[in-house]
């Protein structure tokens, strides 16, 4: 039995996600409700870059909760170095947010080339009015845009579906 664990534990596969987007639009939230299966309302500024990890299927996804505005601050390719795969975080009900994500991608791939992203349109329990056109314009401004996600960390809503779908596309090109 220990033989088949340690096998087990050796064909893990343990890689680095990072979550980008404003402030505000619930990249940490998103992060709690994945890890912890929790939600509060209460709401707490990230500072700098929270670590987190969660195993899921055959791999530990390390997640990077990093600050909104870190851009403009020098350390942040270092917080984006090494990444596998983003998941590019905005408000659905903040138009602001959704017209940056094209400036969050650009900064990803900046430092990282032809790594996976999925964009989580978090809020999506709140009203709004984006569409499926809208979400399919989205996954249209890069190519390694592997799929658009309305998300609501309160409700729990499509969380669980980002961070699979983006650690199904990782498995495979890791495994390549």
């Amino acid at each position: 039995m220990l033989e088949s664990r340690m096998k087990k534990e050796k064909t893990m596969l343990a890689y680095k996600v990072v979550m980008v987007g404003d402030f505000g639009v619930g990249k940490t939230s998103l992060v709690k409700r994945f890890v912890d299966n929790s939600f509060s309302e209460e709401y707490l500024s990230t500072i700098g870059v929270s670590i987190s990890k969660k195993a899921i299927n055959d791999s530990t996804l390390m997640l990077w909760d990093i600050e909104g505005h870190t851009e403009f601050k020098p350390i942040f390719k270092q917080y984006l170095s090494g990444a596998k795969g983003f998941i590019v975080v905005a408000d659905i009900n903040r138009q602001n947010t959704i017209e940056s994500i094209q400036r969050h991608i650009e900064l990803c791939h900046s430092s990282v080339k032809n790594a996976p992203i999925c964009i989580a349109l978090n809020k999506s329990d709140i009203h709004h009015t984006l569409d499926e056109n809208d979400m399919q314009k989205l996954k249209e401004l890069s190519e390694f845009v592997v799929e658009v996600y309305k998300t609501s960390a309160k409700e729990g809503s499509a969380v669980a579906d980002i961070f699979n779908e983006l650690d199904e596309h990782i498995s495979k090109s890791i495994k390549k």
